[in-house]
């Protein structure tokens, strides 16, 4: 999503910016300007920090960003290479927005190949069982509130798009047999949330982790195919991982779930932004016409 200098809500996401970061007792002099579909992010060079901005208005956010918080510091005492809190309280309730703060880390050199995700993630689902409580994996609960709200939805495709989550709820997802065992995931496992660092990579964006079924981190990049990832690519990932989800019968229901997830973004920001307008637009025809074109990525 593309912030427009002066809009109101980058005015307000600044505001909330300098609060938070006073609460923190953190210096956003010199900050860098947002980016970030579904939070506004800002860098703090002074500080080395990323400070992550959600809206607060969204049901169990808070919830949601305090178990990121406290999974995030769990992995770092288990040596897992994901991105780490500051030791600071959080998340700070600002100007509408609730913040969370982390340590910056510098992409450098190529953007991730698949392949690269799937040791994390064989390392991430081999860890102990996490010694508190994790929200449950809640598959509908995010596109279903985006289909709701969605301002540049017509009624026909509004219905459409819930009776297909309806369906795929009832008479497929609750009847599958896993063939990987329950527990924690990352939530919305895919290269772009990874950091290529000197010391090797590291997983970011924990907003969605939760005790599901292991699967659902293969799906992403699985479901790649839409967003132009090759066959080999996919079949890296799954050899690197160590198991092939696309010969499990439970992957088709998976995979169209994902479609569906992935037009969270577009929906909530199609009415401010023409290209998400547009490529809304795009998917939609697309998964009513039941083919398999490409999609672009937002």
């Amino acid at each position: 999503m593309t912030i427009a200098a002066g809009s109101p809500l980058l005015t307000r996401a600044a505001e909330a910016l300098g609060h938070a970061c006073r609460e923190a007792g953190l210096d956003s002099a010199g900050f860098t300007p947002p980016r970030g579909p579904a939070c506004t992010v800002y860098h703090l060079p002074a500080e080395r920090t990323v400070v992550r901005l959600a809206p607060a208005t969204t049901p169990g956010r808070f919830d949601r960003l305090v178990t990121s918080v406290r999974v995030t510091r769990w992995l770092a005492e288990q040596g897992f290479p994901a991105v780490r809190p500051l030791n600071v309280r959080q998340p700070v309730v600002a100007e509408g927005f609730l913040a969370t703060f982390w340590h910056h880390e510098e992409h450098i050199g190529p953007p991730p190949d698949p392949a690269q995700l799937g040791p994390l993630l064989r390392r991430l689902h081999a860890l102990p069982p996490v010694p508190f409580e994790l929200p449950a994996h809640d598959p509908f609960g995010a596109v279903r509130r985006a289909i709701l709200a969605g301002r540049t939805l017509g009624e026909d495709d509004r219905g459409w798009l819930l009776e297909r989550c309806d369906r795929l709820a009832g008479t497929c997802y609750e009847r599958l047999e896993f063939a990987l065992p329950y527990g924690l995931t990352h939530g919305d496992a895919h290269r772009g949330n990874m950091i290529r660092t000197r010391d090797g990579f590291l997983l970011c964006d924990w907003d969605g982790v939760c005790a599901g079924p292991r699967e659902i981190d293969l799906i992403p990049t699985l479901q790649g195919i839409r967003f132009g990832l090759t066959e080999r690519q996919r079949s890296n990932f799954s050899e690197a991982y160590g198991y092939d989800a696309t010969r499990w019968e439970g992957y088709p229901v998976l995979r169209d779930m994902r479609e569906l997830q992935t037009l969270t973004a577009v929906l909530r920001d199609a009415h401010r932004d023409r290209r998400a307008h547009d490529e809304l637009r795009h998917r939609i025809d697309s998964l009513r016409a039941g083919d398999d074109r490409l999609w672009h990525p937002f």
